[in-house]
């Protein structure tokens, strides 16, 4: 995939003949990184925090009557909790229901979402949260792990 410019932006990976010939890419800089990691381990090494979340947005805010309007609720759900036991977030101290609001101070919100920064790191790199609990602002640091499922 190719900007006006003539650069690599992304590798298509899929199209969907049937809907206006809808295509879907890989971006550049994920491909190179996933590239990288191949040359040096010989696969796809992935950096893991270990919380399950929901993204804020306005009626999760207005039904939970949350401080904050963006960020993520660490909740567990029926197939999980919402940290998972010897993981980065649980040696960071990380517990369900703390609102993550940054990482390295850049904040978490729909369009920034904690998933896609944590994506820009490696794994055994030090991160910084920023995190809700209880009405206080808390600062932990968290080793990135490699995700082994």
């Amino acid at each position: 995939l190719l900007n006006l410019k003539g650069e690599v932006i992304g590798i298509n990976v899929a199209m969907v003949s049937g809907a206006q010939s809808i295509g879907f890419a890989i971006p550049i800089n994920q491909a190179k990184k996933s590239i990288e990691s191949v040359k040096k381990t010989g696969r796809i090494v992935t950096p893991y925090l270990g919380v399950r979340y929901l993204i804020l947005n306005p009626e999760l805010v207005k039904k939970e009557k949350l401080p904050v309007e963006n960020g993520v609720l660490v909740r567990g759900a029926e197939d999980g909790p919402g940290v998972m036991p010897n993981s980065p977030a649980s040696k960071a101290g990380i517990q369900a229901e703390d609102i993550i609001i940054e990482l390295n101070g850049e904040k978490i919100t729909q369009d920034n979402s904690l998933a896609l920064l944590i994506k820009k790191y490696n794994v055994g790199d030090t991160i910084m949260l920023k995190i809700l609990r209880n009405g206080k602002i808390l600062e932990l640091k968290a080793i990135l792990e490699e995700r082994t499922f």
